[in-house]
């Protein structure tokens, strides 16, 4: 069964990024853009969105589909691995931001302080 031409993609394609949306996207990704950077992606940007609109675009009813998931033992279940107590002592006391033995890491879903 082929996939549809997702609309979103579409949109996308269609649509230019403005200086304002790459700031924020570079701020969510807590990338620090030059300058230069900040003027040359717009254009970069754009010719990629330009391409993934004409890969929308293409028919692929006759393309069968693949990536079964259920199959593919490259998507694990995701468990716990036991380790020695060396090791877990010596993560710890490496790592750079702990209090405890609790292993503190940046939040991902807030603004960047500063």
């Amino acid at each position: 069964m082929a996939l549809p031409i997702h609309p979103p993609a579409l949109l996308l394609a269609n649509m230019a990024m403005q200086r304002e949306e790459i700031e924020r996207l570079a701020q969510l990704a807590r990338l620090e853009l030059t300058a230069e950077e900040g003027e040359r992606l717009p254009a970069q940007l754009d010719a990629i969105l330009g391409f993934v609109g004409r890969l929308a675009r293409i028919d692929t009813s006759g393309v069968p589909e693949e990536g079964d998931t259920e199959s593919d033992p490259s998507w694990r279940v995701d468990e716990a691995a036991s380790t020695d107590e060396a090791t877990r002592a010596q993560i710890i006391q490496n790592f750079p931001d702990r209090r405890g033995d609790a292993l503190r890491v940046p939040a991902i879903f807030e603004r960047p302080k500063g």
